[in-house]
């Protein structure tokens, strides 16, 4: 081998190598590539970018969950990973976790249509139709996906996609909400599936998308009320932490089945923080803990 061929394979092993370690996925014995990777999926003729995790424990024999956390306005997905971290609930619970790319707004950052066309979204990206596609390639790829168990949840803007998705996509079983509210399209005309569980949570010194409302969103009572009223759940259940400053608010109907929950985080900010400990649980895995309890037809008997 010549000098050149040499340095050139030299080369290419070096980014080889590079490429194997920004993820850390492997090959089980059925052939399916477990752990995390980035993966690309065209729609509307545009490559659009997704981190996928699949526990290292997988099991060909049983069905999987599967959960998308969407980001906020000008996030990576790639580091809200680490922040909205289920990685380790999806080796212990068994499920799948996608972590979806939005596109780069004219240089402002990522962001998600979460409205149908109109003024209140911020291009005319089609975010359902990438998300929606996206799950049926999903389902060829990994014939383990239980499709009657489809979840999302997400952070600001990531939150009011699942919203969106919530009432605008059929694929979805329960969806939660960080930080995030419902934008006037979803909240004045949600066509979701009866029942859609829901889950919120936010903080009452949130000055980004505030908990009271403003001239823009609705409050958070008035979008809890929403589901509330949807799902039939009219009686409440109000539990807190040791030192009140977490609320956690159980709605549910004469049957006592609940589909409806808020979290409100006294003097809490815009964040999805998994440093939070609401009696032992973090943000992540009050999301999980509530969600994996339905699937497309209620609760799971």
């Amino acid at each position: 081998m010549n000098c050149k061929n040499f340095l050139f394979f030299f080369i290419l092993s070096i980014f080889i190598i590079s490429c194997e370690s920004e993820d850390t996925a492997q090959v089980d014995e059925d052939g399916i590539i477990t752990g995390l990777q980035t993966k690309t999926f065209s729609h509307d003729n545009v490559n659009r970018n997704y981190l996928i995790y699949i526990p290292d424990s997988y099991d060909s024999e049983i069905d999987y969950p599967l959960m998308f956390l969407f980001h906020g306005f000008g996030g990576i997905a790639s580091e809200f990973i680490n922040t909205a971290d289920m990685r380790d609930l999806a080796e212990s619970k068994n499920f799948i976790v996608v972590y979806p790319q939005g596109l780069d707004l004219a240089g402002t950052g990522s962001h998600w249509n979460c409205s149908n066309p109109s003024a209140d979204n911020k291009s005319d990206v089609d975010d359902i139709g990438f998300i929606e596609n996206l799950i049926d390639q999903l389902l060829i790829d990994y014939p383990v996906i239980d499709n009657k168990r489809i979840y999302a949840a997400g952070y600001s803007n990531g939150g009011f996609m699942s919203y969106y998705l919530g009432c605008n996509s059929k694929k979805f079983a329960a969806i939660g909400s960080v930080a995030g509210t419902m934008l006037d399209d979803s909240y004045q005309s949600c066509n979701a599936n009866f029942p859609t569980a829901m889950i919120n949570i936010h903080g009452t010194d949130d000055f980004d998308v505030p908990y009271d409302g403003n001239i823009y969103y609705p409050s958070i009572p008035d979008v809890v009320d929403w589901w509330k009223n949807f799902n039939n759940t009219p009686n409440e259940d109000l539990l807190t932490n040791q030192d009140g400053s977490i609320e956690q608010y159980i709605y549910y109907n004469d049957a006592g089945d609940r589909y409806v929950e808020h979290i409100k985080i006294i003097g809490g900010g815009h964040y999805w923080d998994d440093k939070l400990n609401y009696n032992g649980t973090n943000t992540s895995g009050l999301i999980w803990g509530f969600v994996s309890n339905y699937n497309i037809d209620g609760i799971i008997d």
